[in-house]
């Protein structure tokens, strides 16, 4: 994710020293003040609601397992037509957290020292540093994964337009409008 501490839409720091061992359940619906910020910081239209909500459980030694969901319904434009189109979020979040500078989150490697690279294997644990995971930012990165760039409202279909200098059409490729270029 692009942002930083400072420019993010809101923090919510989570003390994981002293986690129960059963966990921590977590609960935030931003405030209009949050979803104004949120909306600016994705570039969205609005943001109507936004709630997180998250299970922090202890994981192995010092790591920090955290599962749950990130809610949101937003207004973004329609990548064709530029007509607001409202959308519901829903994305689950799982994700394993362990302090920095562990031997767990460092990736495996062969005697070559090459990294061991699986891809259908799970991803390394995050790292955090002191006492606190900001689980704000976990969410919000949730969030952003979840927003679609390229979202269509429903029946908007891309035209190709008439090519100025010839009597052919630009295609949708990228492509094939890089090669009508070339042709002149």
């Amino acid at each position: 994710m692009s942002s930083t501490f400072d420019d993010q839409a809101f923090h919510l720091m989570v003390n994981v020293r002293t986690l129960p061992k059963k966990g921590q359940m977590v609960l935030h619906t931003a405030n209009p003040e949050e979803c104004t910020r949120i909306a600016k910081q994705f570039e969205l239209e609005s943001v109507e609601s936004f709630k997180g909500e998250c299970l922090l459980t202890p994981w192995k030694r010092d790591g920090v397992k955290l599962s749950g969901m990130v809610k949101a319904k937003f207004t973004q434009p329609c990548s064709i037509t530029m007509e607001p189109i409202e959308v519901a979020l829903e994305e689950e979040v799982d994700i394993i957290f362990v302090p920095d500078g562990s031997k767990l989150s460092r990736p495996r490697t062969n005697d070559e020292g090459e990294i061991i690279f699986d891809p259908s294997g799970d991803d390394l644990p995050e790292t955090f540093v002191g006492d606190s995971i900001d689980v704000a930012s976990v969410w919000l990165e949730f969030m952003a994964l979840g927003i679609d760039p390229f979202a269509r409202k429903e029946g908007a279909v891309f035209q190709a337009q008439e090519n100025e200098n010839a009597d052919e059409f630009v295609a949708d490729s990228p492509f094939a409008a890089l090669s009508s270029l070339k042709k002149h």
